[in-house]
Formats: structure tokens, sequence, C-alpha cells
């Protein structure tokens, strides 16, 4: 196993700490965009946004289905 999937609330804290600890012990790391709730949209926007430019990927659940297969 080398990817971690990271679902869950509060994405501009618990989740994007938890994708960046993936990455920094050598995982590749997905933020599942519609997995992932926030308070406010702006929130979840900026965090998506910036985890893509500087620590992994960011694919919505169907995204993920597909790129392994189901």
């Amino acid at each position: 196993m080398d990817t971690v999937l990271v679902a869950g609330t509060k994405t501009n804290v618990c989740c994007d700490s938890t994708a960046r600890d993936a990455m920094m012990l050598d995982f590749k790391s997905v933020l599942v965009s519609d997995c992932c709730a926030a308070l406010s949209d702006d929130e979840h926007l900026a965090t998506l946004e910036t985890f893509i430019q500087q620590f992994g990927d960011v694919m919505s659940a169907d995204e993920v289905l597909a790129s392994i297969g189901k």
C-alpha cells in the first residue's frame, strides 16, 4: 500500500493535517474533495487548492473509484 485517501470533517484542520502527515511519511496522499467538509465553502476550497499545489492530489470520490478500476 502506498496511497492514503483522506476524508472527514474540518477539511482545513484534521483532514489537511492527516494528509500532510501521510505525504511526509512518503505516502501518495489524496484529499477526497466531496468526502471532506469545513465550516465554510471558502475554507474547504482554499485548503483543497493549497493541498493540490504543494502536498498531494485532490480527487472526487468518483475519480478515486475510476482510478482503482471500480
